[in-house]
């Protein structure tokens, strides 16, 4: 069995496209809103202990940590 890399485990520095978003409605709601949908591709700026800085476009945007889990990225 496979195990499908998701944003949280992505390095600052490095991007990653997203794939799909396996969260609830409220966090695939939320992200939606934040420009966190498939088919974008995001530079992680932040990956420390605390939530995630992520560039998406001209935007940062923080996410939480619980929540890139549930973003599955290639």
């Amino acid at each position: 069995m496979q195990t499908q890399k998701t944003l949280k485990t992505v390095m600052a520095g490095n991007n990653a496209f997203i794939i799909a978003v396996d969260a609830g409605h409220k966090a695939r709601t939320r992200l939606e809103s934040l420009g966190i949908i498939p088919g974008v591709e995001v530079d992680v700026v932040s990956n420390t202990n605390g939530p995630m800085l992520v560039s998406i476009g001209e935007s940062r945007v923080m996410v939480e940590r619980g929540v890139a889990e549930k973003v599955i990225v290639a």
